[in-house]
């Protein structure tokens, strides 16, 4: 108590008596008096202040990915009731205390290798799990109070007791107050201050921690130029808001508010893009709801107008990056690593603060709020396509990758496919940064993207999209009913190097999807073009290379234009080798058809993909491409209603032009590429 005693302003309005039974040395009941003062504030700073909603109102997982909310959210109250605590693909059963190890970094694995840095570990002392325990205790019948109360009182002894005073700080950050999940030891402290089972020496060395545990953040944060940065911001400004008597509570909410400014200033791209991560929606999306949740909370305490106007402005341009990724059902594109849950409740919660009622209308998939003044846009510094025709659960929404990574996947050209309101042609997501097959697979091989000499593409730098002449670079035009996409990559592939993959979209709005594949290079290669679909019934159409669906939901059908000799195979949860599997969040996979196509040729080489998105029978659309003379190719698409024509002229530059017949007016012809 003494100790604790020294790091608090005893001159803070309320903490008279705390500060009296100091002056005469009655420990004791300073600390009785102190504990009763935080009872009487831990309304309006807890009970008012956080958002008490649980897990279950979360929405649900789509298509097979989790019939509830309990796969993303596994962590649930009952769960956790009984010590079941899970993270990153692994359950720790907590339930007895010689079972539990907070502090190891060695972990065995399932696969016998030991790994120097243990993410299901790292994520359990980041302390999530305590949300849930808040909830049983504040909206449980009194048995399921009394197990929280047991539960808390003892994981806490057990965490205090074995924690690491140099642990990332990050970590430390995030278990004291974590501004996007609403969790965090601040949270729960406050939230079982009430319970006399709890022991008051308990309750004030937890706030003793928590008041060296922000110290030793500010001295140690590293401010990280993305998102855990933040995470250290908001551990250090949330501590000094809700605790405003201990004495370094200034500084710690100046820290925050300077380092989050500078931030929102200087780390985001003219689109929006964060620097660190070129285009990531999982983690930008994690950057963007920070601002969404912990401006708008802070606000109810009177912490106002903490944002300068550069500042604002750059949030503004960061959550409009999100709000152009997030599809209607809550879900954002698998590219570069990003679990499937998408932002909804936090573009809905910044909507009103921020005064953008187009992000309301994008969170609520167009039941409220007003509509975006664009469907599609290009996202140039983060290298992608975002191509729809609405923001309606049934819209058909397109994410085209051209640009950078994340991480270490090799997801350039990269495409993942909404309609109806289901994502039918994806990316793998990211299933464990730590599992020796997450390289291989889940950030090269099983993407929808081309293998050539059995080896990915090469990882390139900072490319943003740009305009180029003709078909030499990137391409793009964006129009009422349809959008063209060109995209190329400037490397070659790690076991052909010389080779050169392009690739060309047009979306025809409410119809199709067609994708063009453009190989150039040298000599004679083995090629695979592979295309990953969400967990479906795949169906192999007489003839062997047309594939559809057959889901309940939303269907697809899949029909190519590819060399003669090319074979398909459809690959489902198969591990020699790794083919077929799609990653809902990190730690966690499921078995999903991927559509093999290969064979060996000479280049160059030109390919065409028809995807046509339906419910219950495939429309009448037809796909027919034609060589009309050397280095020229028309691709018709014949469609209910009309016919799409569009020519590629490879010679020199290149050059696209489309032209739509429709049988109800005159044909309309368009310049999809810029001329020299």
């Amino acid at each position: 108590m003494k100790t604790l005693v020294a790091l608090l302003n005893l001159d803070h309005p309320g903490l008279e008596t705390v500060k009296a039974a100091v002056a005469r040395d009655d420990l004791p009941a300073a600390g009785e008096h102190l504990l009763a003062y935080y009872l009487g504030k831990r309304p309006e700073r807890c009970l008012d202040f956080w958002d008490l909603s649980g897990p279950d109102d979360y929405q649900p997982m789509p298509w097979g990915a989790a019939t509830t909310h309990d796969q993303l959210w596994r962590n649930t109250p009952e769960r956790v009731l009984a010590a079941q605590l899970f993270a990153s693909g692994h359950t720790f059963d907590f339930s007895r205390d010689a079972d539990i190890d907070w502090c190891s970094d060695m972990r065995l694995w399932a696969d016998g290798g030991k790994y120097p840095f243990a993410q299901a570990r790292n994520m359990l002392r980041r302390l999530y799990w305590l949300r849930s325990l808040d909830l049983c205790y504040l909206q449980g019948d009194a048995a399921t109070r009394a197990r929280a109360v047991a539960q808390f009182t003892r994981l806490m002894t057990s965490w205090l007791d074995q924690w690491v005073e140099d642990e990332y700080v990050v970590n430390h950050a995030i278990a004291l107050a974590d501004a996007i999940s609403n969790s965090g030891l601040v949270r729960s402290w406050m939230v079982f201050l009430p319970a006399p089972e709890v022991p008051a020496e308990l309750k004030l060395r937890l706030l003793q921690h928590i008041a060296e545990g922000a110290a030793d953040v500010l001295a140690r944060a590293a401010w990280h130029p993305w998102i855990w940065g933040l995470s250290e911001a908001a551990g250090l400004g949330l501590t000094g808001i809700l605790l405003p008597e201990l004495q370094a509570a200034p500084a710690w909410r100046a820290r925050c508010f300077e380092y989050a400014n500078h931030f929102f200033q200087t780390e985001l791209r003219a689109d929006g893009t964060v620097k660190r991560m070129h285009f990531c929606p999982h983690y930008a999306g994690g950057t963007a709801a920070w601002p969404l949740a912990f401006y708008p909370r802070i606000a109810k305490l009177g912490y106002t107008d903490r944002l300068e106007p550069g500042a604002r402005a750059g949030v503004e341009r960061l959550v409009d990056w999100i709000a152009t990724v997030q599809k209607p059902d809550n879900t954002i594109p698998q590219i570069t690593a990003s679990d499937l849950q998408g932002f909804a409740r936090w573009l809905a919660a910044g909507a009103e603060m921020f005064h953008r009622p187009d992000w309301l209308y994008v969170a609520t998939a167009g039941r409220e709020g007003r509509a975006p003044a664009q469907t599609s846009r290009v996202l140039p510094d983060g290298g992608a396509f975002c191509l729809r025709d609405g923001f309606t659960k049934d819209a058909m929404v397109g994410c085209f990758h051209n640009g950078d990574y994340h991480n270490l996947e090799r997801t350039s050209l990269a495409l993942d496919l909404y309609a109806f309101g289901r994502t039918l042609v994806t990316a793998p997501g990211r299933f464990g940064y730590y599992m020796p097959e997450f390289l291989p697979y889940f950030a090269a091989a099983g993407y929808n993207t081309l293998m050539v000499d059995g080896s990915a593409q090469q990882i390139w730098g900072e490319h943003p999209l740009r305009q180029g002449v003709g078909l030499t670079d990137a391409a793009w035009r964006l129009e009422p009913d349809f959008d063209w996409a060109w995209g190329s990559h400037p490397n070659g592939f790690d076991a052909a190097p010389d080779v050169r993959w392009q690739r060309g979209l047009l979306f025809a709005k409410g119809g199709y999807w067609l994708v063009i594949d453009r190989i150039l290079g040298p000599g004679e290669h083995d090629f695979s073009l592979r295309w990953l679909l969400t967990p479906s019934q795949a169906v192999v159409e007489p003839g062997g290379l047309a594939v559809h669906t057959a889901n309940a939901d939303a269907n697809v059908r899949l029909s190519p234009v590819l060399p003669a000799e090319a074979q398909l195979r459809v690959w489902e949860g198969s591990s020699e080798p790794w083919r077929g599997w799609y990653s809902a969040e990190n730690g966690t996979k499921l078995p999903a058809p991927q559509l093999e196509y290969t064979w060996r040729g000479k280049l160059p080489a030109l390919t065409a993909m028809l995807i046509v998105p339906y419910r219950d029978q495939a429309p009448a659309i037809a796909l027919a491409m034609t060589e009309t003379a050397p280095g020229c190719h028309e691709l018709t698409v014949t469609r209910p209603g009309g016919i799409d024509r569009l020519t590629l002229d490879l010679r020199g530059a290149g050059s696209a032009r489309l032209v739509r017949e429709n049988a109800s007016g005159p044909a309309r012809s368009f310049a999809l590429t810029a001329a020299k």
